[in-house]
């Protein structure tokens, strides 16, 4: 018998979607990279990488140095000192009196310059015209001045009037010629002394002029004001005993005429004889150049019986004798041949 084919449905099982995960999927851990140097290795490189930079930073600054000391360094206009020795000598200096005015800088003495110079002073001492100082001299100097002579004096005038100092001059030219210094025609030089703070010495200040310029030195004596002063007096009274003692001059205003009048016409350079003219002496005496002299004019009569001034003479007080036709406007005493 046929057999019976049986259909058998195959029953297809459909698979169901898988739904996504829903979410960041998962990554795979990385790896680290080691380093390709070991640790020893990298210090060293760190180490010469900073010694690298140091030397380069030493070069640099070497270079900066050199270049400082080959720039031409800017010259520091010197300053005038507002006082001379010590502040508490009180002591102002000579721009601080005149105003304002160029100050030069002055070299320091060297030892051997200054050893000599104290040896001509300690020399005069012994002759009792000066005291050597017991410390260095300073020196200023000012320069470009447009009346050397107006400011040496208007310093001088306060020194003296206002610091009780004293004129010794007279006594320190010897000591100044020792040193062999050369002076000009309108050189000025005086040398004055005063009272110290320190009761073992005294100030003493030099001023010099000299053409457009005023030098000061300043220092100090090696003895008490009061004996300084005292060893001055002294000296002082000496010299004016010396004078009195000598025979006074016995020239007169008549006697001075009579001196210019018995001059030749040649000597007083007159146009005409001396018989001509008339003679008269101005009352007192004028200290020219520090001598004093009898100041004669000279006056010629006019046919109405007027006179006319013609010049003035200078008569000698100490000697009577004529050696000067003097401009009394000017000042200027002009020497008779």
């Amino acid at each position: 018998m046929p057999t019976k084919k049986t259909n058998i449905k195959k029953t297809k099982t459909k698979q169901k979607p898988q739904k996504a995960v829903k979410g960041k999927a998962k990554k795979p851990k990385e790896t680290r990279k080691k380093n390709l140097l070991p640790k020893n290795k990298r210090v060293l490189v760190l180490l010469v990488a900073a010694l690298f930079i140091i030397i380069i930073g030493a070069a640099q600054a070497v270079i900066l140095i050199s270049m400082r000391h080959k720039a031409p360094a800017k010259e520091k206009v010197p300053k005038a000192p507002e006082y001379y020795f010590s502040k508490n000598e009180d002591i102002s200096s000579f721009t601080a009196i005149v105003g304002k005015r160029t100050f030069e800088k002055q070299e320091p003495v060297s030892e051997s310059a200054a050893k000599s110079a104290a040896d001509a002073k300690s020399s005069t001492t012994a002759q009792g015209e000066s005291t050597a100082p017991v410390e260095p001299e300073d020196t200023y100097k000012y320069v470009n001045l447009d009346n050397a002579s107006e400011d040496l004096k208007s310093y001088k005038d306060y020194l003296e009037t206002k610091k009780s100092f004293i004129d010794v001059t007279a006594e320190s030219t010897a000591a100044a010629s020792t040193e062999g210094e050369t002076k000009s025609e309108n050189a000025e030089f005086y040398q004055l002394s005063g009272p110290s703070n320190d009761s073992k010495s005294y100030l003493s200040i030099t001023l010099e002029s000299s053409g457009d310029s005023v030098t000061v030195t300043a220092g100090k004596g090696s003895e008490s004001w009061n004996d300084y002063f005292k060893n001055q007096w002294d000296q002082q009274k000496q010299v004016i005993s010396d004078i009195q003692k000598q025979p006074k001059p016995e020239t007169t205003i008549e006697q001075a005429e009579n001196t210019v009048r018995s001059q030749s016409q040649e000597k007083l350079k007159l146009s005409e004889s001396t018989d001509s003219y008339q003679f008269i002496a101005s009352p007192g005496i004028s200290k020219i150049d520090g001598k004093d002299y009898y100041t004669v004019r000279t006056y010629k009569r006019l046919p109405d019986s007027t006179l006319t001034y013609i010049a003035t003479y200078l008569c000698d007080c100490s000697d009577n004798s004529v050696g000067f036709q003097y401009d009394e406007v000017s000042g200027k005493a002009t020497p008779l041949g």
